[in-house]
């Protein structure tokens, strides 16, 4: 999520808390975890609980039809200053276009709470660019390798907890990108260091269980060093878990590929560039790494193995192969590839 969509979102919080209500909040896009907290902030915070109980309707789109939902939206409160109406799961709507005319003249004393999870409205429609009078709000997802880390810092630092940027990219290696399961295992960690200020690499291992020497970070560190021993001593560590899956690793590996082959190409070599990029101290070291020992034709392969390996890694084209297995195959071709042209 881009870093203004952040800023977006914290207005809209503080807009809220402050009591600024709009008649629409049309929320959508790909990231449910930010829709999920406006709703819930809504749901819990316009009304007290005497209000709700004649004011507040929670509605699912699947058991009700638009033209319903406009009815209620143009009744008024009963004895309060607002009515909140919230429709959940708004995607299933197959014509959203069918909220136009209650947009173009919305009740003044109803919240109107439209929730589309997953995809995003189109912003050429007439509905987007009414809803851009009150609240539109596209949710997007994070970028893993630089915003993620961000948000976390950002999360701790509003609990008053300080940590630092390389811990933060080991929390977002670890875990990945989907928030509402990073919120609960960072919630987690917060009830258990109670009476820390700083979140340290070893309270990040004892609570979440991440090494400091087996993860994602590191195996991608191994890998720009060519260290094939150490590759593949993280990777049996990683493979070992219960849980492991290969799709959130290639993730990674394309997005950290993607960049290298940018830089090679550009000739980008100092930390200020990869800066602007979204890289930064200590990743930008390892991308210089990277640089120094693979070629563009070599990252370009790589490029074409994550996307063989995520066809492969979804039933394609391989006879019931485990992820662990997958992996490395992986590694073993990335890391064996003969040199395809001069550094």
């Amino acid at each position: 999520m881009p870093a203004d969509s952040i800023m977006e979102y914290e207005r809209l919080i503080g807009d809220l808390k402050a009591k600024r209500f709009k008649p629409i909040y049309l929320l959508h896009g790909d990231e449910s975890y930010f829709i999920d907290q406006i709703v819930d902030y809504i749901e819990n915070n316009a009304l007290n609980d005497m209000e709700k109980a004649f004011n507040q309707s929670i509605l699912y789109a699947r058991d009700i039809e638009i033209g319903d939902v406009i009815e209620s939206a143009r009744r008024y409160p009963m004895m309060a200053s607002h009515q909140v109406i919230i429709v959940k799961e708004a995607q299933v709507y197959k014509k959203l276009d069918d909220f136009e005319a209650y947009f173009e003249n919305p009740v003044p004393t109803t919240i109107l709470v439209i929730a589309v999870k997953g995809k995003k409205v189109d912003g050429r429609s007439k509905l987007y660019k009414l809803a851009q009078k009150y609240v539109s709000f596209e949710s997007k997802k994070l970028y893993e390798d630089s915003e993620l880390p961000r948000w976390i810092r950002h999360y701790f630092k509003d609990r008053k907890k300080e940590i630092s940027e390389s811990n933060c990219m080991l929390i977002a290696d670890h875990v990945g990108s989907d928030l509402s399961k990073l919120a609960n295992e960072l919630d987690k960690l917060l009830i258990n260091v109670e009476n820390e200020t700083e979140i340290s690499e070893v309270l990040i291992e004892q609570q979440i269980g991440i090494s400091k020497d087996f993860n994602v970070f590191e195996l991608m560190s191994a890998i720009a060093h060519r260290n094939s021993k150490r590759v593949f001593f993280i990777n049996h560590h990683l493979s070992s878990n219960k849980d492991f899956s290969i799709i959130p690793l290639l993730t990674q590996f394309n997005s950290f590929f993607m960049k290298a082959i940018i830089m090679k190409q550009q000739n980008i070599r100092d930390q200020k560039a990869m800066a602007a990029m979204g890289v930064r101290f200590p990743q930008s070291k390892e991308y210089e790494k990277l640089l120094a020992n693979y070629g563009v034709l070599e990252l370009e392969k790589i490029i074409a193995l994550v996307a063989e390996y995520d066809l492969k890694s979804k039933g394609y084209n391989q006879n019931n192969v485990d992820d662990s297995e997958l992996m490395k195959e992986f590694l073993f071709k990335i890391l064996y590839r003969p040199h395809l042209e001069p550094m």
